[in-house]
């Protein structure tokens, strides 16, 4: 159980961009790890699974790339989405001041935003590194595999844009 949740959490975290990972490591003093309980697991398992089937709207991987410019002009934050949940982290996407408007101009609202940033992660990483298969790694979205291997570069602009 801990290699699979070692490799969701991985795939994860991708989505996350890694200014935002850096800061909470900074924030964080060190914390002696606990197991997760059997719920949280199913819980992680049900968002991973969600992130992993929402489907990329043809055009996503432009439209995010300037989607996170936009958010890094405006000098906005990522929320510590450390150990939330998905509906947790839109929630607390929802509430940053200033985002909304910016998302919306590009066409997202924050679960959008949430779950294609979380979706794009998860399937980048799934396809560049596959895991081992008793690893039981959520299956991608096919569309979403297709999308992304038609259209590498913009992938890798994404990518660059999300670090």
């Amino acid at each position: 159980m801990t290699k699979r949740l070692t490799i969701l959490a991985a795939a994860l975290a991708a989505a996350l961009p890694a200014a935002a990972m850096a800061q909470q490591a900074r924030q964080q003093p060190p914390q002696q790890a606990r197991q997760p309980s059997a719920a949280e697991i199913a819980a992680f398992q049900r968002d991973m699974q969600t992130a992993a089937q929402y489907p990329l709207p043809a055009d996503f991987l432009p439209r995010m790339t300037a989607t996170l410019n936009a958010i890094r002009a405006a000098n906005i934050s990522p929320p510590n989405a450390q150990n939330l949940s998905l509906a947790q982290t839109i929630d607390q996407t929802a509430a940053i001041p200033g985002l909304a408007p910016i998302l919306s101009a590009h066409g997202f609202t924050a679960r959008d935003f949430v779950l294609g940033l979380s979706s794009f992660g998860l399937t980048e990483s799934l396809i560049r590194q596959p895991p081992p298969a008793d690893a039981h790694a959520p299956t991608p979205n096919p569309a979403n595999v297709a999308l992304l291997r038609a259209h590498q570069q913009d992938a890798d602009a994404l990518l660059q844009a999300m670090n």
